[in-house]
């Protein structure tokens, strides 16, 4: 009998190993769960922000560029008046003043197109910016 009763208590100790085991894998199990949801929730909202960024980037890069032609145009018009002009002078100091003014007026221009490409680009940088730094702060906001 007293074999039967220590059989009875080693299986009782199993039984009871066992569920413990059992336990601790469900534990980790939960664990691992969590862990790969969080981690898809941040593919998905880095995701949705690259997207985001991506999209900004082509709406401005798009109006960057039509400004930059618009500024050739505006340019190769300027150029093409000044050679007409020159066309007409009749003398050499009715040249180089006619020179100087067009030089005069194509530096400010370069200078004002200077000023109004690289606000766009700083203004497109930071606009693009702006949804990769909220997608980081949401997950990091999801991590704490």
């Amino acid at each position: 009998m007293s074999e039967s009763k220590s059989a009875r208590q080693a299986e009782k100790r199993i039984t009871e190993l066992s569920g413990a085991t059992r336990e601790f894998a469900r534990q980790g199990a939960d664990f691992a769960k969590d862990v790969s949801d969080r981690t898809k929730a941040t593919a998905e909202e880095t995701n949705k922000a690259a997207g985001e960024a991506y999209a900004t980037f082509a709406s401005g890069a798009v109006e960057f560029h039509r400004q930059w032609i618009e500024m050739i145009r505006a340019n190769s018009n300027a150029t093409l008046d000044f050679v007409h002009q020159v066309l007409g002078v009749k003398s050499p100091s009715a040249f180089v003043e006619l020179s100087a003014e067009h030089a005069r007026k194509q530096a400010e221009a370069f200078a004002e197109q200077a000023r109004q490409l690289t606000g766009m680009a700083q203004k497109l940088t930071t606009d693009m910016a702006a949804p990769m730094q909220a997608g980081m702060k949401n997950v990091f906001n999801k991590a704490a």
